[in-house]
C-alpha cells in the first residue's frame, strides 16, 4: 500500500485542482457572460504563469532536462503574453503582444540552436512519460478541439430553435439576433474547455518536473 501513497496524493491534488476550476466556471456562469477580465480568463493566465515559473525554477534540480524545461517555459510564456493581447495592445502600443512574444521566441530559438542535439535527446526521453502525454493531450485540446468546438456554426445550429421559440419579435424581427443570443453561451463554453486544457497541461508540467528531478537524482 505504501508505494501507492504518492499516486493517491497526486490523485487528490489533481481532483482538487479540477474542483477549483469548476468553481471558477460556476462563478463566471453566474455573471451571465465570460469577459476578458473574467475569473476563467484570470485562472488560465495564473496556470500558465505558474507552469512557466515551475519549469524555470526547477531547472537546476532537473539538470537532465534543462533545455527542454526552458524551451517549454518559453513556449508557455508566449501563451501567457497572448492571453493579455487586448490589454497590451491598448495600454502599450498596437501589436505589443506580438513584439513581446517575438522577443521570447528569439531567445528560445537561440538557446535551441545552440543546444539542438541535447534538446532532441531530452525530448526523446521525456516523451515516454505520462506527464508528457498529459501535456500533449492538453495542448491538442487547447489548439484543435477548443477551436473546432467554438465554431459559431455549430452553436447557431444548436440554439436556432430555442432562439426562434422564445426570443421576442418586433415588427417581424427578433429583438435579439441569433448571433447575439448564441455568443455568450459559445464564449463561456469555449473558454471553459480552454481552462480544462490549461489544467491538463499544468498537470503534465508538474509530472514532467517530478520525473526530471527523479531522473537527475539517479544520475
Amino acid at each position: 500500500m505504501k508505494p501507492l501513497y504518492p499516486l493517491i496524493i497526486r490523485l487528490l491534488a489533481y481532483a482538487g485542482l479540477m474542483f477549483l476550476m469548476s468553481l471558477a466556471i460556476q462563478f463566471d456562469f453566474a455573471e451571465g457572460e465570460v469577459k476578458e477580465d473574467s475569473l476563467i480568463e484570470i485562472t488560465q493566465e495564473v496556470l500558465l504563469l505558474i507552469s512557466s515559473l515551475l519549469l524555470i525554477g526547477f531547472t537546476s534540480k532537473a539538470k537532465d532536462f534543462k533545455i527542454f524545461n526552458l524551451t517549454l517555459a518559453g513556449f508557455l510564456g508566449v501563451h501567457f503574453v497572448r492571453e493579455f493581447d487586448f490589454w497590451l495592445n491598448t495600454q502599450l502600443f498596437d501589436k505589443a503582444w506580438q513584439a513581446i512574444s517575438l522577443v521570447i521566441v528569439i531567445i528560445v530559438l537561440i538557446m535551441v540552436i545552440k543546444n539542438w542535439k541535447k534538446l532532441i535527446l531530452e525530448i526523446a526521453s521525456i516523451s515516454k512519460t505520462y506527464g508528457f502525454a498529459f501535456f500533449f493531450s492538453g495542448l491538442v485540446i487547447l489548439h484543435i478541439f477548443s477551436r473546432l468546438y467554438g465554431r459559431k456554426l455549430i452553436w447557431i445550429d444548436l440554439l436556432r430553435d430555442t432562439h426562434d421559440k422564445y426570443v421576442i419579435s418586433e415588427n417581424g424581427e427578433k429583438v435579439v439576433a441569433l448571433r447575439d443570443f448564441m455568443r455568450p453561451v459559445k464564449d463561456a463554453s469555449e473558454e471553459s474547455i480552454e481552462l480544462l486544457a490549461y489544467s491538463i497541461m499544468f498537470i503534465g508540467v508538474v509530472e514532467m518536473i517530478i520525473f526530471g528531478i527523479k531522473s537527475s537524482r539517479k544520475q
